[in-house]
């Protein structure tokens, strides 16, 4: 048999070696949980600020923008705008100043006129004067634009009974006021009180 060499280390040596082989692998592990670690705290700030996205954002396109038309203007015939109606309603002025003159006018409600210039004020009442019945109609229209028959000052006595007298007002306006028979009455009421009737409105307007 060959004899067996002695050792050439110890028990010192071998617990030396052993401490060392320890300590590198503590050195590894270290290191190692360290770079994790980083990984981990710079994926979560990737992933939270959209650094490291997987997907290319895009920006949604704007919505379609609607076409403007232009406002409606007027409605135009015949070259120009629509015509307005002619008619004439109740003027507050008025109604008062023929209830001071004509008190039978406060019993009843004063109703439009159908017809009266541009620029006019109207007023019309239906009252009953004894057996008579019928429509007293009073305007105060500009002198340029008063309806034929009444543009100029006087008293007219109609075949059917209607009255109408006209006068001068101190603005230059022209007062008319009329009074008309309804069908089947004798006469038109207050027929000799309606030349009054204008004068007074004249002093007034």
């Amino acid at each position: 048999m060959r004899a067996v060499p002695p050792a050439s280390f110890d028990e010192g040596d071998i617990s030396t070696a052993s401490r060392r082989i320890t300590a590198r692998r503590r050195m590894t592990a270290t290191a190692g949980g360290t770079v994790v670690a980083a990984a981990v705290l710079v994926g979560g700030i990737g992933a939270g600020t959209g650094w490291f996205s997987s997907k290319t954002d895009t920006v949604a396109s704007p919505p379609p923008v609607a076409p403007q038309t232009a406002a409606p203007g007027p409605h135009l015939e015949s070259g120009g705008i629509s015509p307005r109606s002619s008619g004439c309603q109740p003027d507050a002025s008025l109604v008062e100043a023929v209830e001071a003159t004509l008190p039978e006018a406060g019993s009843t409600t004063p109703t439009s006129v159908r017809t009266c210039p541009t620029g006019a004020k109207a007023a019309a009442f239906s009252l009953r004067d004894g057996a008579a019945a019928g429509r007293v109609t009073v305007m105060i229209s500009p002198a340029g634009a008063a309806q034929a028959g009444q543009s100029a000052p006087g008293d007219v006595q109609r075949p059917d009974g209607a009255q109408q007298s006209v006068r001068k007002a101190r603005s230059g306006k022209l007062v008319v006021v009329l009074s008309e028979p309804e069908a089947g009455s004798p006469g038109a009421p207050f027929v000799t009180r309606v030349g009054s009737i204008a004068g007074d409105l004249a002093t007034r307007f």
